[in-house]
């Protein structure tokens, strides 16, 4: 405890240096070389701290960012924190790619079905949850007290769907981070990644309804083709990926994170630019390697592992540093019944839908379920982009949300591991 109050301490020291040449320096660079630089350093720094606190690392990195960005002390101004945009893309593609080398067919064959139905039921009690409490506060949410009762439903489903997504960003750098491995580990994995699949084809079914009721008309086919695209495209394109990857590795052998590095940037550009999905591209890619080569999935967990640190330590303190913290004040207290509501779904589904095999499922599940990042904040701003009467409105509460859901949902994450008996190490070298 008294090291990591010195690093506290110390870090503190440091982030009033970063502030001051900032202030004094004409030549401190651009402001997203500043922020890309600053967040780095005090990132890697927190992340001791935190875990000298007994907090997960990306609880530092959140925290720091939160504390240096343009909504708490502005050490980093908001246009810097905004190019680093690239730098999430990537953080996001090796998440997906080292989850993808977890999606064995053996595990999916053994726990499949069970997630898939267990992941239903939560999706489903806590959209109905979150649906009837947003349209019980439409006499008080600017954005839905003006409109009809049909336009009420559509807006109420579209912004309920998008806050029952999870995140397998965090997740599975919580688990790289404690190295934990089980079955309920496995089973968490699973869920948070189906979960979001489903999430996605829920919202564009969700975005087809709301663009009817406000007289765009319902244009199935276009709708059904553009979650076809994304779903089964990204999915083909990550099969591309993964044989152009083995081809190197039994080719090439030689600096294979910088490979993947560039690799996984690739895939979050292009991604991005085709109107795929990033993280399913990742995934896809993950997964088929690892399925047709065991070796090679391992050897990718491995080489990510070493070169991911500073790539996550960048992204979740960027993460943190772009949280919005006046919206908490414009939207906070219908933001947090919402998060509050939220949790209690997930935990009332988990407890009563979970299989019974395993009582863990049934007394832990819930706390892995809570964080919300990347796919959440990618919905949001959709949704601010397709619907800009309304749209920017249900950004600023959902992004509200995500902020509280991003200060305990890695804490919660890892205590439920913890308790669950499967984390191997206090934490695995050169992780997250």
């Amino acid at each position: 405890m008294k090291g990591a109050v010195t690093r506290l301490v110390l870090l503190m020291v440091l982030l009033a240096i970063i502030s001051r040449a900032q202030l004094l320096r004409a030549d401190s660079g651009t402001s997203v070389t500043l922020a890309a630089g600053a967040l780095l350093l005090c990132g890697l720094f927190a992340g001791k701290v935190a875990k000298g606190f007994g907090l997960p690392r990306l609880t530092g990195y959140l925290l720091v960012g939160v504390a240096v960005g343009p909504y708490a002390l502005g050490f980093i101004p908001g246009e810097g924190v905004k190019g680093l945009d690239l730098v999430k893309g990537l953080a996001v593609s090796l998440i997906a790619l080292v989850a993808g080398t977890e999606l064995r067919l053996g595990l999916i064959r053994r726990v499949g079905a069970r997630v898939a139905l267990l992941c239903a039921a939560v999706c489903a009690v806590t959209f109905a949850v979150c649906f009837g409490a947003t349209l019980a506060l439409k006499p008080v949410l600017p954005f839905l007290a003006p409109l009809t009762m049909p336009q009420a439903l559509a807006v109420s489903a579209l912004m309920s769907t998008v806050v029952v997504s999870f995140s397998p960003t965090v997740t599975i750098a919580i688990v790289q981070e404690t190295s934990a491995r089980g079955s309920f580990t496995e089973f968490l994995m699973a869920l948070v990644i189906i979960g979001d699949l489903l999430v996605m084809v829920a919202f564009a079914l969700a975005a087809g309804m709301t663009r009817a009721s406000f007289g765009g008309g319902f244009d199935i086919a276009g709708l059904l083709s553009g979650v076809g695209w994304e779903l089964f495209g990204s999915v083909v394109v990550g099969g591309v990926l993964a044989v152009a990857m083995l081809v190197y590795m039994r080719g090439v052998k030689r600096e294979l994170p910088l490979f993947l590095v560039g690799l996984s940037f690739a895939a979050a550009e292009g991604g991005t630019r085709l109107h795929l999905s990033p993280l399913l591209v990742s995934l896809a890619a993950g997964a088929l390697i690892v399925n047709l080569d065991e070796r090679e999935g391992e050897r990718i967990h491995h080489a990510i592992q070493r070169a991911g640190l500073p790539v996550f330590a960048l992204f979740f303190a960027a993460a943190g540093a772009g949280l919005k913290l006046d919206a908490l004040v414009t939207v906070g207290p219908a933001a947090l019944l919402l998060v509050v509501l939220r949790g209690v779904a997930i935990w009332f589904a988990c407890r009563r839908f979970a299989p019974a095999n395993d009582p863990r499922l049934k007394e832990y599940l819930w706390m892995g379920l809570i964080s919300q990042a990347g796919v959440t904040f990618g919905l949001a701003a959709l949704v601010s982009r397709t619907f800009p009467t309304f749209g920017p409105q249900v950004e600023v509460l959902i992004v509200a949300m995500i902020t509280a859901h991003e200060l305990v949902g890695p804490v919660l994450t890892r205590r439920a591991l913890t308790a669950s008996g499967e984390v191997r190490t206090d934490e695995a070298p050169g992780t997250a």
